[in-house]
């Protein structure tokens, strides 16, 4: 454990054994134990190889790794999206973390945002020790995330009545294919969320195959959500109202492309709690709470009423 640790960015080419770290890792936090790799050689990628690929393809100079001599012992995520650095995905074997590999890696991730042009910065930060080494870089909690499962055979009722809420429906696969809503995808990233992200709608429909639905306000697109296996999200919305509604198609998108498939099944969803009035609603499909998660940032990003694509992507 003695040397320097050095820090450089990966490709994609080296997404594998990443992602396999991270899987890993991950599964020992509490509250993500259900996320633990199987070991079937059949098995589906995970949200996180997913998400990984997509960064190393549009992102791979942020994509950072640490090592130590000879031994990769860390990486994490950084991305830019308008004029924000979006931080996440910061792992590091637990018998290196005394020795400095996560401050190198944020210090490097924060540096290539200064270098990229940006002049905000927010850091999903999933442990204490997260949380502190981001308040050590003069980072300033933002938004706490709740973690949430949603038996399948709960989640469709509650899906069912939310998306009612508004007029709205799923986007037909040939208007995808012409990116018919792409305009006003791109409307409303940059109200609520305060960025746009074109390259990210590309993966979620595109590689992904993510569904997606939009939730009207007379003849004005007023929110959109996509859903399918393993996500629930990202919602964007203008108004409280449409957001819920748009919530609804997100959850039974979601739980939609898992009840035939397995018994029993369940929906992971990461909310906001600045979105209260969701879990007025959550609350009666009896989920579980199973973590809490607080993104950072120097200065706060919009909050709005939005559920996050994914444990990477804001």
């Amino acid at each position: 454990m003695s040397g320097k640790v050095k820090v450089l960015p990966t490709s994609r080419i080296g997404v594998g054994p990443l992602a396999d770290m991270a899987e890993q890792l991950r599964s020992f936090l509490p509250g993500w134990e259900d996320t633990r790799p199987t070991s079937e050689k059949s098995r589906q990628p995970s949200d996180l190889r997913w998400d990984l690929e997509h960064l190393a393809q549009h992102d791979a100079d942020g994509l950072l790794v640490a090592s130590l001599g000879s031994e990769v012992v860390g990486f994490v995520a950084s991305f830019v999206r308008s004029r924000w650095l979006l931080i996440s995905q910061l792992w590091v074997l637990p018998e290196y973390l005394k020795a400095g590999a996560a401050e190198a890696l944020l210090r490097r991730a924060l540096l290539f945002g200064e270098r990229s042009g940006t002049t905000k910065a927010a850091f999903h930060a999933l442990t204490p020790w997260q949380i502190a080494l981001g308040l050590g870089f003069g980072l300033s909690p933002a938004f706490p995330l709740l973690r949430l499962v949603i038996p399948v055979d709960q989640a469709l009722p509650l899906a069912h009545q939310l998306a009612k809420l508004q007029p709205g429906a799923e986007v037909t696969a040939e208007a995808v294919g012409r990116r018919a809503y792409f305009a006003d995808l791109e409307r409303l990233d940059r109200l609520v969320r305060g960025f746009a992200r074109p390259m990210d709608h590309e993966y979620w429909l595109f590689s992904r195959n993510l569904r997606l639905a939009v939730v009207r306000e007379g003849e004005r697109i007023m929110a959109y959500a996509y859903g399918g296996p393993g996500q629930c999200g990202p919602v964007v919305g203008a108004t409280e109202e449409a957001s819920l509604s748009a919530f609804g198609w997100a959850l039974q998108l979601a739980a939609g492309s898992v009840a035939e498939k397995a018994e029993n099944a369940s929906v992971a969803c990461l909310v906001p709690t600045a979105f209260a009035r969701v879990f007025d609603h959550l609350l009666e499909a009896q989920p579980e709470f199973t973590a809490t998660s607080f993104w950072l940032a120097n200065e706060n990003p919009r909050a709005g009423y939005f559920v996050p694509a994914s444990f990477s992507l804001l």
